[in-house]
């Protein structure tokens, strides 16, 4: 247990580290956690867990013996899978998108702290709502103090909150007076689901042209006879989807190991299984595409999908299964929102998405690569 020195004579906040979940009260943990949280809350966190090369860290602050904050966080070594959870891979990439050139120098950020989330959106910190804007600014402070000195006593070079929402003020603010360098992350999207559980109204936002449009679409998908069906993670579908996703990465020319996608499949349903479900779209009884979504909180996440290009020939199925399916399970189960993380910003943006900025927040270990991404900051 770690103490953070409190202003103006206030109690000083308590930060205990650990370095597994069953050591965690994950009720308390679960119930600080906001909007847009479940890539920070214990489902996911079970899942990374068991699939992490190296133990994970939660931190959880402490305000008189009560639990007011909760941070989670992933040392990621040199050849991590998760590269869009690196900041020499992310870092990189920025300046590549900066310049134009290469940044050899970003590898040296690796490796690294990741904090609030395994997961390319959302980085999150959980605090007592009932704190005022000062205390939770403090619980916050301590749980980012706290998990850089975790990193530096670990020999680790770099510690990084890469997808801070860009309306997340607190966390803004207490990175900011931590010296943390902030770069233009990317922008996520979310579907606000309609509150009056009614499909009309989610068309009805659409001007005349694309509402059109999608009615067209869906016209289409009902006169093909495609049917859709949500049900729970299970080997059995994992076995069916496998396909699927593999035909997606084929499609966009990306390597993929069918085993290891299995593999994590296998540890979400173990772990995380009571979230996640699989919605699946058939033609003729023949799968021809899935979405793999979390819902938590009242809210929805969507995954990873995968399709039978062949068999859904030139039917808009990702749209019908992706966008407008989902909705109507959101609608009937009163969810608020359908979040789709990053990437695609045109498709998502044309189905009544709505974008929300991310910063990404590095600090680095060396004064060397301190100048170099104060340097790329001020390119920006």
């Amino acid at each position: 247990m770690s103490t953070a020195a409190a202003p103006n004579g206030s109690q000083p906040v308590e930060v205990a580290v650990r370095r597994s979940l069953k050591e965690v009260d994950t009720t308390r943990w679960e119930a600080l956690l906001g909007p847009r949280g479940f890539y920070a809350a214990p489902p996911w966190l079970r899942h990374c867990e068991n699939t992490a090369a190296t133990e994970p860290y939660y931190f959880t602050a402490f305000d008189g013996g009560d639990p007011v904050g909760v941070l989670p966080a992933y040392p990621l070594e040199h050849a991590t899978p998760y590269v869009f959870c690196s900041p020499g891979r992310v870092i990189g990439t920025v300046h590549r998108n900066a310049t134009g050139e290469d940044a050899p120098w970003a590898a040296g950020l690796m490796p690294a702290l990741a904090c609030g989330g395994r997961n390319p959106s959302h980085t999150k910190a959980g605090t007592d709502g009932g704190l005022g804007a000062g205390r939770q600014r403090e619980v916050l402070s301590a749980l980012v103090g706290a998990a850089e000195r975790e990193a530096w006593a670990a020999g680790l070079q770099a510690v990084s909150f890469l997808y801070v929402d860009e309306d997340d003020d607190p966390l803004r603010r207490v990175l900011a007076d931590h010296e943390y360098l902030a770069l233009p992350g990317q922008t996520a999207y979310s579907l606000p689901v309609p509150d009056d559980g009614a499909f009309d109204t989610y068309l009805a936002r659409f001007e005349q042209r694309r509402r059109v449009k999608l009615k067209r679409e869906l016209r289409a998908l009902h006169e093909a006879g495609v049917v859709y069906r949500t049900q729970p993670l299970s080997a059995d579908i994992i076995e069916r989807i496998a396909p699927l996703e593999m035909a997606l990465y084929a499609k966009h020319g990306t390597p993929a190991d069918a085993n290891a996608f299995m593999a994590v499949l296998h540890s979400i349903a173990d772990h995380a299984g009571d979230a996640a479900r699989v919605t699946t779209a058939s033609l003729d009884g023949h799968l021809a595409g899935f979405v793999l979504t979390f819902t938590h909180r009242g809210e929805m996440y969507a995954r990873q999908a995968g399709f039978d290009y062949e068999a859904q020939g030139r039917l808009p199925l990702y749209f019908g299964l992706v966008y407008y399916e989902l909705l109507r399970v959101a609608l009937a189960e009163g969810l608020s929102q359908i979040h789709y993380s990053t990437g695609s910003d045109r498709v998502k943006l044309s189905r009544g998405c709505t974008a929300r900025r991310q910063i990404a927040y590095v600090k680095a270990r060396s004064p060397e690569h301190t100048e170099q991404l104060s340097r790329l900051s001020h390119l920006l």
